[in-house]
């Protein structure tokens, strides 16, 4: 996706997003493109999201960026605009870093360690979902 004129702007006040495929500058636009993707809400309501998230990602001045963080910055700012169905639609539904790193220090099998994992991510997907449901 190439970088619209009013995105390069943004380009000299964030670091590059680090992601599992490498490096990328950060695209405002892949936002508006997921939220869009993976959420109901409408395009003015995901302009409006994008640019909180944004505005809030210069002011932090960071100096790292990951993909997981800017999603965990929308779903902050979707709950403050109060679209908390959205939220659960645009979760990231996994485990965090330290269970991760416990199961694979007390598990020695890998086959146990995965269907951990993916124990844990289905009753995880279940229990969104459900909510989601519950919210329509």
């Amino acid at each position: 996706m190439a970088i619209k004129t009013d995105e390069k702007n943004y380009v000299k006040f964030l670091p590059l997003v680090k992601t599992k495929e490498g490096d990328f500058l950060f695209v405002p636009g892949f936002i508006y493109q997921s939220l869009l993707k993976e959420t109901s809400l409408s395009k003015i309501d995901a302009k409006k999201i994008t640019e909180q998230v944004v505005r809030f990602l210069i002011s932090a001045n960071l100096k790292l960026i990951t993909a997981p963080l800017i999603r965990e910055v929308c779903n902050v700012h979707l709950l403050k605009a109060g679209f908390e169905k959205e939220r659960l639609e645009y979760t990231r539904i996994g485990l965090p870093f330290h269970d991760l790193k416990c199961l694979f220090t007390t598990l020695i099998n890998s086959e146990e360690r995965e269907g951990k994992i993916i124990l844990w991510i289905e009753s995880e997907f279940k229990a969104v979902d459900k909510l989601i449901k519950e919210r329509t």
